[in-house]
């Protein structure tokens, strides 16, 4: 005849540890540089990449027209310039050599900058030990 009483889990009267769940948000940085852009009256970074290849690609081209210039005024040696060398020579001088400077004051407004730290959810299941 069958033993009559609980039924029981094959775990019980040993100890459980509790249970830890830890979940973490990445915090979040967001920036807004629209108005020092606009108070130093500058261009969007992706405007800019566009206008610098343009002007990077133009005087490139420049470059090139100058030094086939060149190349044939030394070639035409014959046309009679005096120095050709030395002219040349100045010439590059004169156009490689000026400089621009540009002072910039201080933007009266600063950059808008939001950052969010978001707290750890942690939830704890507690188990301990069942009696015996």
């Amino acid at each position: 005849m069958p033993e009559i009483g609980p039924i029981l889990s094959s775990d019980w009267g040993k100890y459980r540890p509790a249970e830890l769940t830890v979940r973490l948000t990445s915090p979040e940085l967001v920036t807004d540089w629209t108005s020092v852009f606009d108070d130093l009256g500058l261009k969007r970074p992706g405007s800019l990449m566009k206008e610098i290849t343009s002007e990077t690609k133009m005087i490139t081209l420049q470059n090139i027209a100058a030094k086939a210039q060149e190349g044939d005024r030394i070639a035409n040696i014959s046309s009679g310039e005096k120095n050709v060398f030395g002219r040349i020579a100045h010439e590059r001088y004169m156009r490689k050599g000026q400089k621009e400077v540009t002072v910039e004051a201080l933007p009266r407004q600063g950059v808008y900058i939001d950052f969010r730290i978001y707290p750890p959810e942690i939830h704890i299941e507690a188990r301990g030990a069942l009696p015996k």
